[in-house]
């Protein structure tokens, strides 16, 4: 996970240097002691973690949503914090080789486990990003008109995709790779929506 968090504090970093503000700011530091001491080995990194994730919409597009910026603020803080639960239990599980493969029986079980945790997961994310997406879009043509629209579409079809690709895996078919590829390209996709101009 060190690998993930670096790249994330790069690219909080390379935000900042475009776009200044004291949430970015503090987004960056945390995603620079939760790399630290995921480097340590420390088991408190969830902490630092979880806030810079929180933190995340504050420098947003939910703060610029009146009058209800608060409450978009806390929806795309669900959001994030529940994608992150998803996408990056993926992610992390796509990086274990278990011994005897992913139809092992202890696997099967891991699998399983998660499969709980992230179907919540996934609704979360699906009704706040859902409810985000209502707030800056003015109609349904944004969708296929705007920039904003079509990078949404994108984000969304790679969400159907790594739906598709868990439903295999949780099969047996696969290692977890294709989905943990598809999970780093949505995220990709929801940078590129934190810095273009929603159409509302």
């Amino acid at each position: 996970m060190a690998d993930f968090l670096l790249v994330a504090w790069v690219g909080g970093l390379i935000l900042l240097i475009g776009i200044h503000g004291w949430p970015i700011a503090i987004r960056v530091a945390a995603e620079l002691v939760a790399w630290i001491l995921c480097m340590r080995g420390n088991r408190f990194v969830a902490v630092p973690t979880v806030f810079a994730a929180a933190i995340l919409p504050l420098a947003g597009h939910a703060a610029s949503v009146q009058p209800s910026a608060a409450g978009a603020e806390f929806a795309d803080a669900v959001h994030v914090l529940s994608a992150a639960m998803w996408a990056g239990g993926i992610i992390a599980l796509a990086s274990l080789r278990p011994p005897d493969g992913w139809r092992a029986d202890d696997a099967r079980r891991l699998l399983e486990r998660f499969g709980r945790v992230a179907f919540i997961a996934f609704g979360v994310t699906a009704l706040t990003g859902l409810l985000s997406a209502s707030e800056h879009l003015t109609g349904l043509s944004d969708l296929w008109s705007t920039a904003y629209g079509v990078v949404l579409v994108l984000k969304v079809g790679g969400v159907v995709a790594m739906l598709g690709l868990s439903l295999l895996w949780r099969r047996g078919v696969g290692n977890g790779g294709a989905e943990a590829l598809m999970a780093v390209l949505v995220v990709a996709a929801t940078a590129a929506l934190a810095v273009l101009p929603p159409p509302a």
